[in-house]
């Protein structure tokens, strides 16, 4: 019978600027890290290690169990009846998002690459990233606790980084934007709605002239997990009406994303600064009226408490006064 390649050994190891010890094992091609803060501690896992290849075999390292689909269905059955409102949807929006990409592998099997793999691969932003993260993290807290798995592999995943500062557009810019965009009804459209309604890329792509009403626009929300999706409301703005063109073709990325490209080249930006449009019309909006729950009523966010602490203050009032009035 031919023999299994091992080994384990102990070292010192640098894991985020901070010195611990790391445990390396070697069955085969199958390579296990664990690191701990004391050498005794990373010695005694050593020694557990050796004892369980002696007495059981190599065999005995092999990943097995239940699977990322059945942990994450218990967590869900046991947490989620205590969780309500936003969080509850959000909870549940992550972990669909993580089964549907892991829900077959052993949830044993799951490590820190896997993490970093799913938060980098949906094309998120650092802060969206960020909330993934949290809502990983409490997943696998629970699933240690309760004994589905040893080790939260989100706890060795690196911390995303949160976006840096917001890109907000200038008076100056926005005009530049709109009068490059005057021989265009789709790309104005796509310019008007995200500077003057504040509405999210995701939204401005399904956004059709029918959804318009004589004080609102009424925007479809597809992304929620509810039965029924809760609508969502943007009160219009006289700029808006003064930009909007009467028509407009599709909205959504592809057909967006050349146009977009032309106006960074015409900008002199290297790429489109993301999410400039909405911020823009956040921060112009709360420095205008100063009242941080009407803007977040009109960015659709269910508190101020995020308006205040990402918007406030971004833009003297002067400017906001000529943006509007543009």
């Amino acid at each position: 019978m031919k023999t299994k390649k091992t080994s384990v050994s102990v070292t010192k190891f640098n894991l985020r600027g901070k010195k611990v010890f790391r445990l390396r094992y070697r069955i085969e091609s199958n390579i296990k890290r664990l690191f701990f803060e004391t050498w005794e501690e990373a010695q005694a896992a050593k020694i557990s290690v050796l004892e369980q290849l002696e007495t059981r075999g190599t065999d005995s390292f092999s990943v097995q169990g239940e699977s990322v689909s059945d942990a994450f269905k218990d967590f869900n059955n046991s947490r989620h009846p205590k969780m309500r409102g936003n969080h509850l949807r959000l909870s549940r929006w992550w972990n669909e998002k993580f089964v549907a990409m892991y829900g077959s592998s052993p949830v044993r099997g799951i490590g820190p690459r896997n993490i970093d793999a799913f938060l980098g691969k949906g094309g998120w932003s650092g802060t969206t990233q960020g909330q993934g993260y949290v809502y990983l993290r409490m997943v696998f807290n629970w699933l240690v606790r309760y004994g589905h798995v040893e080790k939260s592999p989100v706890l060795l995943a690196d911390v995303p980084v949160k976006s840096g500062r917001h890109h907000l557009l200038t008076c100056a810019e926005v005009e530049k934007l709109l009068a490059f965009s005057e021989s265009s009804s789709r790309l104005r459209a796509w310019l008007a709605l995200g500077l003057f309604a504040g509405m999210r890329q995701s939204e401005v792509g399904r956004a059709l002239r029918e959804h318009l009403r004589e004080q609102e626009i009424f925007v479809p929300v597809t992304k929620s997990t509810e039965a029924i999706p809760r609508p969502r409301y943007v009160p219009i703005q006289p700029a808006l009406l003064r930009y909007l063109p009467e028509q407009w073709d599709c909205l959504d990325e592809w057909h967006i994303k050349r146009m977009r490209a032309n106006l960074c080249e015409h900008m002199g930006w290297k790429a489109w600064p993301k999410n400039c449009l909405r911020h823009t019309a956040a921060s112009m909006h709360l420095a205008m009226w100063q009242d941080a729950a009407k803007t977040a009523f009109f960015l659709g966010h269910s508190s101020p408490q995020m308006v205040n602490k990402t918007y406030a203050r971004a833009v003297p009032q002067s400017e906001a006064i000529k943006y509007w009035y543009l």
